[in-house]
């Protein structure tokens, strides 16, 4: 009895260690088109030569960022594209590696986001990398909580849970280089402003280093705000992003603000806009005053005094060489000029004039509001009018 039952197991174990051998195979020829480790084994050493990424969506949603001699560029928008950002899921594609593999059944795909990106109801990113003739493609879907992102290759049944995960939104602005100038308040020295409707006025730092900017014209009776307030507004151009960018319109809008600010260093950036329900659009204008430059060129440091030598070193030197020289010395040669450094202003200068053209700009009304400032919002509040003797009469008489 107990040989019969110990046959029994036997026969049992070595059942389930072939179904369990079977299912193993049966899995791993199922995941086959995935792989294992790298995602991508051969995207690293062509990653230099990578010329184009198309990021698309089912819902017609597409950006197409292209490497061109000047840098990346998002193409929809002909503008430049944030370096930091493609080189983020450039990295991020060649670094990804595959977690667990995942399911290989079309049915269960819409539930990672990996489903085919033809559909308008596809959740999943198609992104696509072209390196001359040889290209690599992924379907981007949903984020695992914590623990990476879902893929699958186009061509391949099996998807793949994997890490690093990568921002892959075909929304073409979110690939925008969006800085548009980053100049600091204290390097202003002037700012104009021309609104569209109410009274144009003029703020200015005197000289390079004052704390105080003075507001001009102030109106009869009026005092301007604190130096705080006026400040502010020189302060305008720090940090200044755009939302999004079009094509300038051909006929401009009848009714648009101007402001101009001027640096100490002859930078001057024109903005004209307008506003449109909760958002603002301005075209920028950038060149250098060379005349403005030249008021407040900057002193060189003092040279440093020729050391005096002291009398016995001088009395020394008065004596003859015990070996004279039987050859002149060559002479050094004097050391190549440095270039001047580019300062934060120039560089804007240059960004605008090359991108700035052509151009409208979609900023937050926050912003547009800080960059258009109303005389009115550069003065102290109105004093309230002291109540006239008729209206004291009036008070006086009116029932209790």
């Amino acid at each position: 009895m107990m040989r019969n039952r110990n046959l029994t197991l036997a026969v049992a174990a070595a059942v389930l260690l072939i179904a369990g051998g079977w299912m193993a195979l049966h899995r791993s020829s199922q995941q086959s088109g995935v792989g294992g480790g790298s995602l991508f084994t051969d995207l690293g050493p062509a990653l230099g030569e990578v010329t184009e990424i198309r990021l698309s969506k089912g819902d017609g949603s597409r950006t197409t960022l292209r490497k061109e001699a000047a840098g990346w560029t998002v193409v929809e928008r002909n503008y430049p594209a944030d370096p930091a950002r493609v080189r983020e899921l450039a990295l991020g594609l060649v670094n990804m590696k595959i977690v667990e593999h995942k399911t290989s059944d079309p049915a269960n795909y819409p539930k990672l986001g990996v489903e085919a990106p033809d559909a308008p109801t596809a959740t999943g990113t198609l992104v696509e990398l072209v390196a001359g003739q040889k290209s690599w493609a992924l379907i981007v879907g949903k984020n695992s909580e914590g623990r990476g992102q879902y893929v699958r290759k186009p061509k391949d049944a099996a998807s793949a849970l994997v890490e690093p995960a990568v921002a892959a939104d075909p929304d073409q602005k979110r690939w925008l280089d969006r800085q548009l100038v980053d100049v600091a308040g204290a390097a202003i020295h002037d700012v104009s402003m021309k609104p569209a409707s109410g009274a144009a006025y003029t703020l200015t730092r005197a000289k390079r280093g004052d704390a105080e900017v003075t507001l001009s014209p102030v109106p009869k009776g009026r005092n301007a705000a604190s130096n705080m307030a006026l400040e502010a507004q020189a302060e305008a151009l720090i940090a200044f992003n755009f939302d999004d960018v079009h094509a300038a319109p051909e006929t401009p809008p009848a009714q648009v603000d101007h402001t101009t600010f001027r640096t100490f260093d002859g930078q001057v950036f024109e903005f004209t806009g307008h506003k449109e329900g909760d958002k603002g659009f301005v075209t920028v204008n950038a060149r250098r005053d060379e005349a403005l430059a030249k008021q407040f060129v900057e002193a060189p440091p003092a040279a440093a005094a020729t050391p005096v030598l002291p009398a016995a070193a001088s009395a020394d030197a008065t004596q003859p060489t015990a070996t004279p020289p039987t050859a002149a010395t060559p002479a050094t040669p004097a050391a190549a000029p440095t270039a001047p450094a580019i300062s934060p202003a120039e560089q804007a200068v240059d960004r605008l004039s090359a991108h700035g053209k052509g151009v409208m700009f979609e900023i937050p009304l926050y912003k547009y509001e800080s960059l258009f400032k109303p005389q009115e919002d550069l003065l102290e509040p109105r004093p309230e009018a002291a109540p006239s003797a008729l209206d004291a009469a009036r008070a006086r008489r009116k029932p209790q």
